[in-house]
């Protein structure tokens, strides 16, 4: 946080459990790529946002993720957000689905308000990703609440705004109050399926039941949107947070364009575009994202986040957008290139690696992909589409 879309969903889900043990790494390489690409300062409200690098880290602490590991810096243990933190990363995102939760991780309001102290601790930006579901949410799923089912839509729309009120309440009382939110997680076909479903064009695939009335469906979607948005900000009070509306597209101006043509009809109030992308998973090309990117920033003149991505080994088969081998190398490669074109872009807002405790360390305690690799892959030797010079 995706052609078969069950592999896509399949790796996202698992656990990735594995055995206990040390995971060491060098931050070398990391610092340099920092160093030479980036330049950070925390963002409060009375300032433009400035250009972050972070990290989805919903998974640390969370009880059904496997054991407790124990990471290491230059041989000195120390926590994962600790050592992201220290070497230039500066905003986390965490997920929260409504309790109680079904298969997936225990990612309740109540679990995550501790890490979320933490990155507030540390003075960076705290991005909190509502799914408003008890499962995952995505593009092939936005499931309701098992709790919420059988509601009517204006009931329903009631239980968004009060879920949201009461979760933003929650984490500003204890001191953790985000400073960005997400209402929803890839919301490109609707959300509460089939409520408030849509469909994709030029997309064979989850599509809502038929007959199909297209107003209809984005009037309810933009109700459910506002609902949450309003319970956001009447719990902030004092302390607005910004708004981030989340879809997969990174890399497809097309559909990034019809999506936010609509919002913008149904006049949702929202102040940053969140996309995924993923070459993995058909996402596009650096040059397809920056396409995107400079098109939004014409047309709809919003900071641009990169929300979720990553570069692993499973991805389709004869894929074109996987233009970097899969190695250590080959992932340090991507991320440089992908921050140097968010960047460079305008309203380019910053970029946010999906579970880098999966990704970015090994999961046998061996030096992680892209934060371990040799010191010779400066990023002043890499070009924009991540090809060494």
């Amino acid at each position: 946080m995706m052609t078969s879309a069950t592999l896509f969903t399949r790796t996202r889900r698992k656990s990735h459990r594995g055995r206990p043990g040390e995971f060491r790494l060098s931050t070398a390489t990391l610092s340099v790529v920092v160093a030479s690409l980036l330049s950070f300062s925390a963002i409060t409200h009375a300032q433009e946002p400035k250009f972050v690098l972070g990290a989805d880290i919903s998974a640390l602490d969370a009880p059904s993720f496997g054991p407790k590991i124990t990471y290491m810096d230059n041989g000195k243990p120390g926590s994962e957000l600790a050592i992201l933190a220290k070497n230039g990363w500066n905003a986390f995102r965490l997920r929260v689905f409504v309790s109680p939760v079904r298969e997936a991780p225990d990612n309740t309001v109540a679990a995550a308000i501790p890490l979320a102290k933490k990155i507030k601790e540390l003075g960076a930006v705290f991005l909190l990703d509502m799914h408003f579901s008890d499962t995952w949410a995505d593009p092939q799923h936005q499931e309701i609440p098992v709790a919420w089912r059988g509601l009517s839509y204006d009931s329903l729309r009631i239980k968004w705004e009060m879920y949201a009120y009461d979760t933003i309440k929650r984490f500003k009382e204890a001191g953790a109050m985000p400073d960005w939110v997400q209402i929803g997680n890839e919301i490109t076909r609707g959300v509460a399926w089939p409520v408030a479903q849509l469909k994709e064009p030029g997309s064979k695939l989850y599509n809502p039941p038929g007959p199909y009335d297209s107003a209809k469906q984005w009037k309810r979607l933009a109700g459910l949107l506002k609902a949450g948005i309003q319970g956001v900000m009447r719990a902030a009070g004092n302390t607005p947070p910004l708004i981030a509306i989340h879809i997969d597209q990174g890399g497809n101006w097309k559909i990034t364009k019809w999506f936010f043509d609509h919002l913008n009809k149904e006049h949702i109030n929202y102040d940053i575009i969140a996309e995924s992308f993923y070459p993995p998973w058909r996402h596009g090309t650096l040059s397809q994202l920056r396409e995107n990117m400079d098109s939004c920033a014409a047309i709809f003149h919003k900071p641009f986040l990169v929300a979720e991505t990553g570069y692993g080994p499973s991805h389709f088969k004869n894929n074109p957008d996987m233009l970097w081998p899969v190695t250590p190398e080959g992932r340090l490669q991507f991320l440089v290139a992908l921050v140097r074109t968010v960047r460079e872009a305008p309203d380019g807002l910053g970029v946010m690696y999906w579970a880098p405790e999966y990704d970015l360390w090994h999961i046998y305690a061996t030096p992680g992909p892209a934060l371990f690799t040799p010191d010779s892959l400066n990023a002043a030797t890499i070009d924009r589409e991540g090809q060494v010079k």
